[in-house]
């Protein structure tokens, strides 16, 4: 029987709810799939940022440490009687200009070098300064073979290099032999101000916190943070190999996110990287949940909304509405004897008032039909009376006529009370 309204009204009503309701969950879907990728990002910024303030709190630390390491280098050239430009000496397979200080060569001569390296630890070196080029002729910086670097040169193509090749002291850290250094590079001038050399002190560079940093800063599955100077990969995580690194930062194939953040006061950079497809699976898995768990929810509401309409709505009216709309022609065509089925037991329903005023309107019709009769019966009868009335012109006939009156009136009296029961007017 709620057949028609069931699926002509409240069913469509249910499927537009569903329908708007997981189109809303579709849409937070993908938001909330942008927004995952952004957090990941984010997580990612904040690894690399991380790293910068481990390195940089480490690299001043390591700065305050060179300076005072130079510093007491200079203050033994200058107690000792200050340097001087020196004659040609062979130190390794080179030839270049001895530096004297206070009277004694230093090539080949480690008294220095390793007296600052006993105060302050780290390494320490003289340049000797030959045209465009640096040759160590002291150092206590070792080579691969166990033996002292002297001999070899300062790297050209370094920042250092180009610093120092101008006169400016440089600080900063730079590849020593194969080997990153936390380093100090100073001028080293004569006594009547030739630039003769360089002095250097330097620490290698192992940092262990920052390298626990490196492993923790796992981003996604497979992504990683490293740190770069302008040649190679200096520092990376304990579990990717150097060269992986460098293939993942040139991005050949465009598959890896790579993020870049320089750290300029020491010439490195901060290089985040991780594959694109890890970041999409990962935010399609959340937004694809979201998704599901509102279309899910839009159905239950949906659901819901169907069987209370259907109950409540069809409750209220207490059948069918075409039904009922059905009965109330057939009332208002005349048919008073349909049979008004009602649903529910709800008093307050359109059905049960449509059946009471079904009732009222047949006791109407039946105390009008009835009262009509009388009338009829009672105006035959009064005829009669009044022809009676009219040949005698008796007593008994004037009682009669008027009895006969007495009961015309009473009939209509009768049937003004119950046309009374209807409202016609406010």
């Amino acid at each position: 029987m709620f057949r028609g309204f069931r699926f002509r009204v409240v069913l469509p009503v249910a499927v537009v709810a569903l329908f708007l309701v997981s189109l809303g969950a579709v849409g937070f879907s993908f938001w909330t799939t942008s927004h995952e990728e952004a957090l990941v990002r984010q997580q990612v910024a904040d690894k690399v940022t991380a790293i910068q303030e481990v390195f940089l709190t480490t690299a001043a630390l390591m700065e305050d440490r060179t300076r005072s390491g130079m510093a007491l280098l200079q203050d033994q050239i200058t107690v000792r009687g200050g340097a001087e430009k020196g004659p040609l000496v062979m130190v390794g397979d080179q030839t270049v200009r001895d530096i004297v200080v206070g009277g004694r060569a230093q090539a080949g001569n480690f008294d220095i070098v390793d007296y600052v390296t006993r105060m302050n630890k780290g390494t320490a070196t003289l340049f000797s300064k030959d045209g465009e080029r640096f040759v160590r002729i002291t150092t206590n910086v070792m080579k691969d073979n166990g033996k002292r670097a002297i001999g070899t040169e300062l790297n050209n193509t370094t920042k250092a290099y180009r610093a120092l090749s101008k006169g400016v002291p440089f600080y900063g850290v730079v590849d020593i032999l194969g080997s990153p250094y936390f380093t100090g590079y100073e001028p080293l001038y004569a006594k009547n101000g030739d630039y003769i050399g360089i002095t250097y002190v330097g620490y290698k560079a192992e940092l262990p916190v920052l390298k626990e940093a490196l492993d923790r800063a796992h981003v996604l599955q497979s992504g990683f943070v490293a740190v770069l100077d302008d040649q190679k990969v200096r520092y990376l995580p304990s579990w990717i190999a150097a060269q992986q690194v460098q293939q993942r930062i040139d991005n050949k194939d465009a598959s890896w996110i790579v993020n870049r953040a320089p750290l300029p006061e020491w010439g490195l950079t901060v290089v985040s990287a991780y594959p694109i497809d890890e970041l999409h699976a990962v935010s399609r898995s959340v937004g694809y949940g979201v998704g599901l768990v509102g279309i899910l929810i839009g159905a239950a509401i949906s659901l819901t909304l169907f069987f209370l309409l259907d109950w409540q709505v069809l409750q209220l009216l207490g059948g069918e509405p075409r039904t009922a709309a059905e009965y109330m022609k057939m009332i208002a065509d005349g048919n008073l004897a349909v049979d008004i089925g009602v649903v529910g037991n709800r008093e307050d329903s359109l059905m049960s008032s449509l059946k009471l005023m079904q009732l009222k309107l047949k006791n109407l019709v039946s105390a009008v039909s009835g009262g009509a009769a009388e009338v009829s019966e009672q105006s035959r009868k009064f005829d009669v009376a009044y022809t009676a009335f009219q040949r005698g012109r008796d007593t008994a006939s004037s009682d009669e006529l008027l009895r006969q009156t007495k009961g015309i009136s009473r009939t209509l009296s009768l049937l003004e009370k119950s046309i009374a029961r209807f409202k016609l007017s406010h």
